[in-house]
């Protein structure tokens, strides 16, 4: 019997430890604003053990954002970019919309980065996985990050998810 129980255990503990792919977490239509609202659930790369960096996608009728998280106390301030080094070795560069002062590791968790997408950027990102990002903080120097293989399509499937009308190469 201890045995079932502890095996049951690990295969829950195993299996809520991996990251799984971003779903559709929000999708809806704002009951005073009448905005589609859609939002994917929140991704993180990681670096070995180590999560490096957390992501997700958001739409409000036709505008497109990239939010990241970083999570430790960093400080990065709104017109910072933000490169992205796509499969075909093109870079996109994406400008901050807003600043993030993470003043200790209590409040790390509470801020998203906001990139405002255009349709270039759509485009680049329905079309292309992310290989790299790299994010230049004020106090902590630049966070590179090269993603691993089953982390390089997470941005396109998310965006795939918040933008139907655009079809994602295959």
């Amino acid at each position: 019997m201890r045995v079932v129980v502890l095996s049951f255990i690990f295969l829950i503990s195993s299996l809520s430890s991996k990251a799984q792919n971003p779903v559709l977490a929000v999708n809806r239509v704002d009951k005073f604003t009448k905005e589609l609202i859609k939002q994917t659930s929140l991704y993180s790369f990681k670096d070995g053990s180590t999560t490096k960096l957390h992501f997700n996608v958001r739409s409000v009728d036709e505008n497109h954002y990239l939010q990241f998280n970083v999570p430790q106390a960093v400080t990065i301030k709104k017109g910072t970019e933000i490169t992205l080094i796509m499969g075909n070795g093109k870079t996109l560069k994406l400008v901050t919309d807003n600043d993030i002062i993470s003043l200790n590791e209590s409040d790390i968790s509470k801020r998203m980065i906001v990139c405002t997408l255009d349709e270039a950027g759509i485009a680049a990102l329905l079309n292309q996985e992310v290989v790299s990002i790299r994010v230049p903080t004020a106090n902590k120097g630049i966070l590179n990050l090269n993603l691993a293989a089953k982390d390089k399509p997470m941005i396109r499937t998310a965006m795939g998810l918040v933008s139907p009308k655009l079809v994602a190469k295959k």
